[in-house]
């Protein structure tokens, strides 16, 4: 633990993101809620700490002086007048974790000054069900031994992967943004399912379980997605007959559009 540490982790924001994290690492025996302090200007988050066993506070400072590592979750608008607002108290070497969008190492540099090692992380909104698909990118400084508590806190939460800082914003354009793109297909194969006579409440859980299941066979099976649709498409079946009609209407060529818009307006918002 770094000197004047006495919280293994700080949580600057509370809110949806930070919490889910927080959430996660509790529950996969990362942290205990006795080693992290979090502040947030919401009394509602920081009840919400509170109730999960951390210590809470409307005090930023106070968690930076307190804690060997911090997980800055707040928004990006507003990341560079927080972290300025505590430059002054990061020890030489304290690990800071940020989930910013856009908001690049150099620009965290700039606002936290020359002490903090410093790590930039994009999650995605599934941490909040632990099925985050997460990546980070770390800048110069920052030890092994810190690099293996961000993997150990983002995999509490999902699946994570290290990746250079130029591919972050491409990650935000695939599973930053993904689960929105993916939300929309589900939608649509339930909407499938009704127009083919189903319930509505049915077409939705059998459209979200398929969803589920095909992704847990990609994980876990090599070959990748190819192979799964080669599987299920027999000569002249029904499924070929859906994919000629996917085709048709060039969803791939939709969804590689969506993901590189997401990804050039992150490196807009990022500039």
């Amino acid at each position: 633990m770094n000197e004047g540490g006495t919280y293994r982790l700080g949580i600057i924001g509370t809110g949806v993101m930070g919490r889910a994290l927080l959430n996660a690492a509790v529950h996969a025996d990362v942290l205990e809620p006795r080693e992290v302090i979090a502040s947030d200007i919401s009394p509602s988050c920081r009840d919400e700490a509170q109730r999960l066993g951390c210590f809470a506070t409307d005090d930023n400072r106070t968690v930076v002086e307190a804690a060997e590592s911090l997980l800055v979750a707040v928004k990006p608008q507003v990341i560079g007048e927080v972290l300025r607002d505590v430059r002054d108290d990061f020890r030489e070497g304290q690990l800071l974790i940020s989930i910013a969008a856009g908001v690049t190492l150099e620009a965290l540099r700039e606002y936290a000054g020359p002490a903090p090692s410093l790590v930039r992380v994009m999650p995605n909104i599934c941490c909040t069900v632990a099925e985050a698909a997460s990546a980070y990118a770390v800048s110069e400084g920052v030890t092994e031994q810190q690099e293996a508590f961000v993997v150990e806190l983002l995999t509490a939460a999902g699946e994570t992967v290290a990746v250079e800082e130029r591919l972050i914003d491409a990650v935000t354009g695939l599973s930053g943004s993904g689960p929105a793109f993916v939300a929309i297909f589900i939608e649509a194969l339930a909407d499938g399912g009704v127009r083919a006579g189903l319930a509505r409440g049915q077409a939705q859980r059998l459209a979200a379980q398929t969803v589920l299941g095909a992704a847990r066979w990609i994980l876990d099976n090599e070959g990748g997605p190819a192979k799964l649709k080669d599987m299920v498409s027999s000569p002249g079946g029904t499924t070929i007959a859906g994919i000629a009609a996917l085709e048709a209407r060039a969803l791939r060529a939709a969804a590689i559009e969506a993901v590189t818009a997401a990804a050039d307006r992150a490196r807009e918002l990022g500039g």
